[in-house]
């Protein structure tokens, strides 16, 4: 194990391995997401059922990720960070080890919720590291950075499953999707330090409940989460949505859905990077209103093409891109500017953050898997009302520090 020291004695290689490790610990959620997303027709016909029991498991995904963030956060907080990390990564393989043996719906839903407590260590504890060893100002900016790394998944992820699905099974995205885990495992026990010495904290349900309620109620804590929760929730509608909108509405093969998922990763790197840029020099209660916005803006105007379907997909991409492109500079500010007040319960703060954006995303998912859709219609309308909720919460419950 290497110890933990302090990160103003860090060399610039050892801080540019830090942040791409804990960016690492962070793609095993949005891999869970993405990389099997082209597969979804490919498993409701294998298991003879509608599509939309088949996206539910996209739902119990993200009502897993919303569950396990309640356990680990104060558990991480009263023993450390290394640990919870580690066997939230085996939980992840033994997730995927019974995704990839699933005989039905009921079956894959149970499986995912279990592969997704454990992606969710990664995540919650990736952003408490940061905040135990860098100083308060500069998390929003490493956020930016670690988000570079996250952004390469949708990338590639929807790539990869797709051309997979010409030679092999479905079922094998979920073996590579532990082995992945696996390799993590070794590099975590090797190369991350142990950043938190652990706490006399309890772990009490009722103690913890009453931790939580504090931290939520506290409006530097939901004037900034709440917002990217609602606009975030756009995003998981999306990807609920989109599979069944591009390969059984507009009739695109499995193996190109990439191609309409992967202007999503590059807008994500560049609007997270300038984020970070901006955030170097710059207050990020500007740059956070003016996101929401136009993530607002960008939801609307899917809604218009997709109710006209004018240009069919070629017109819907390109306000999918922006409205996805913005949650770059939206998750990452608000998670900064959440986090810089809450570095005496850093686990804690991460964990609750998680468990509302994903306990959006479940609701969101399940409201988009109640559709099988003739048109894009109902993703779009989704998307576009919860973007514009989103700005107007910020509006009305922003911190006076943002005033």
């Amino acid at each position: 194990m290497i110890p933990a020291a302090p990160a103003d004695s860090y060399t610039r290689a050892r801080r540019i391995e830090l942040i791409a490790l804990f960016g690492l610990l962070t793609c095993f959620t949005p891999i869970g997401i993405d990389l099997y997303l082209p597969a979804l027709p490919s498993i409701a016909r294998e298991f003879k059922a509608p599509i939309a029991d088949i996206e539910h498991s996209l739902a119990a995904f993200f009502l897993g990720i919303a569950v396990g963030q309640a356990v680990v956060g104060p558990i991480s907080d009263r023993f450390g960070r290394r640990v919870p990390i580690i066997v939230g990564l085996i939980l992840y393989i033994v997730g995927s080890t019974a995704c990839a043996l699933a005989q039905g719906p009921l079956t894959l839903d149970a499986a995912r919720f279990f592969q997704a407590c454990g992606s969710c260590a990664g995540t919650v504890l990736a952003r408490a590291c940061v905040r135990d060893l860098f100083r308060p100002g500069e998390a929003a900016r490493i956020f930016a950075q670690m988000l570079l790394i996250l952004s390469v998944s949708p990338l590639f992820a929807p790539f990869v499953g797709g051309w997979m699905l010409l030679v092999t099974s479905w079922r094998s995205l979920f073996w590579l999707q532990g082995a992945a885990a696996a390799l993590t495992v070794v590099l975590v026990w090797l190369r991350l330090p142990e950043s938190h010495p652990g706490s006399d904290r309890r772990l009490h349900p009722l103690h913890v409940l009453k931790d939580y309620w504090e931290i939520g109620r506290d409006r530097r804590f939901h004037g900034y989460v709440l917002p990217s929760i609602l606009s975030g929730a756009g995003l998981y509608v999306f990807l609920t949505g989109w599979p069944h909108v591009v390969i059984d509405v507009y009739n695109i093969a499995p193996q190109y859905f990439g191609f309409t998922f992967v202007l999503n990763g590059v807008g994500l790197i560049l609007f997270s990077q300038g984020t970070a840029r901006w955030l170097k020099h710059h207050r990020g209660q500007p740059l956070l209103m003016a996101a929401l916005a136009a993530n607002a803006l960008c939801g609307f105007g899917g809604l218009v093409f997709g109710m006209t379907d004018w240009g069919g997909i070629l017109g819907l991409i390109p306000w999918m891109f922006l409205f996805c492109s913005l949650m770059g500079s939206i998750n990452p500010t608000a998670a900064g500017l959440t986090m810089h007040h809450f570095g005496h319960c850093a686990g804690m703060a991460s964990a609750l953050i998680g468990i509302f954006l994903y306990g959006g995303g479940t609701i969101a998912s399940m409201a988009m898997g109640s559709f099988t859709a003739r048109t894009p219609i109902p993703m779009t309308a989704l998307i576009a009302g919860f973007g514009i909720t989103g700005f107007i919460t910020y509006l009305l419950f922003r911190p006076a520090e943002a005033r």
